[in-house]
């Protein structure tokens, strides 16, 4: 089956030619890849302030994705145990908060010194 053909106003059919050093292209080459993007797409999007998500999970290394499942296995034990009705030791509520950050620290590549 073919698929059907775009209106005309959704077409891309202009192109804009733009100049960049050496350094710019491998810059945005990097960069595109590592959004999963082609560098036509990561510049649209960049430029018409669209989202650009990275794909952060598939840069760590084995040893960082084992203890992310571990910190999500443990998150799964806790809330089941609260869903379950038994009470929540004291600290709970920021020890899931700080563990949430770690992890946002992981997938963003940013060290938390805390």
């Amino acid at each position: 089956m073919v698929r059907p053909r775009k209106p005309e106003a959704e077409r891309r059919s202009r192109t804009i030619c733009v100049r960049v050093t050496t350094a710019e292209a491998a810059a945005i080459a990097e960069r595109a890849a590592d959004a999963g993007l082609t560098k036509g797409a990561y510049i649209r999007r960049r430029t018409l302030g669209q989202p650009i998500r990275t794909a952060a999970v598939h840069r760590l290394g084995a040893r960082e994705r084992v203890e992310l499942y571990r910190i999500g296995v443990n998150l799964n034990q806790i809330a089941r145990a609260l869903n379950s009705g038994a009470s929540a030791p004291t600290g709970t509520l920021e020890a899931v908060e700080r563990v949430g950050e770690l992890a946002a620290g992981l997938l963003t590549g940013e060290a938390l010194d805390r």
